[in-house]
């Protein structure tokens, strides 16, 4: 791993060139993390060089030094978003820096989050703003929604309310608790009704953006 200039965002980002290796990661472990509260994980990457399999996390969660798989069945990797995600790759995008951005909820029993993201051989990868925020945390500090208000919850008949006080374009994002985007709308307005018969019963995570500011809570649909 080597320094450069060419960054997403401020002065430096770090390249890793694997060259025939194997595979290189970069790695931290965060502790504090409370089971049952939604968390972030987003990854700036670009890819200059390699064969559309270069660049991936390969995260898991830990209880002390145990390791805690997002999913029950740890041969099972397609269906767990924080091994791949779903055990792929990502998209290189022409070679422009681009966003990964992956929202699950802490399972019960773990203390610790393992963030790591792998570069693979023959590849070329920039990575900047790695972070992994508990969206409770995130939603107090990076200046809410003015007015942002979702009802009812549980969502019983089908219909899920959304408002604030501008009119501005809202994204709605739902997601599971594996992290996998089950509804995604947009309008511009200052309140619209959300169809969301589609989506099985169970717990979920709501995400709202509006001018740059969002706003996370849990969701129950009955």
């Amino acid at each position: 791993m080597t320094k450069s200039t060419d960054a997403h965002s401020g002065s430096f980002s770090a390249v890793v060139v694997p060259g025939d290796s194997g595979s290189k990661d970069l790695s931290q472990t965060i502790i504090g993390i409370t089971p049952g509260e939604s968390y972030t994980l987003i990854a700036w990457y670009k890819v200059t060089a390699g064969d559309e399999e270069d660049a991936r996390v390969w995260s898991t969660w830990k209880n002390g030094d145990t390791t805690v798989y997002h999913v029950g069945d740890v041969n099972d990797r397609s269906q767990d978003p924080l091994r791949g995600p779903n055990d792929g790759y990502f998209d290189n995008n022409g070679g422009v820096w681009s966003k990964y951005e992956l929202t699950v909820t802490a399972p019960s029993g773990v203390d610790s989050f393992y963030y790591e993201v792998r570069s693979y051989k023959n590849s070329t990868v920039y990575w900047d703003d790695l972070s992994f925020v508990k969206n409770s945390n995130a939603s107090l500090n990076n200046n809410p929604i003015s007015g942002f208000a979702s009802y009812p919850n549980p969502v019983s008949d089908g219909i899920l309310n959304i408002s604030s006080a501008s009119t501005s374009v809202k994204e709605v994002t739902i997601f599971n608790l594996l992290g996998k985007q089950v509804l995604s709308s947009r309008f511009s307005g200052i309140k619209k009704n959300i169809d969301v018969s589609s989506i099985n019963a169970g717990m979920y995570i709501l995400k709202v953006t509006e001018e740059g500011k969002t706003a996370t809570k849990k969701l129950i649909i009955r």
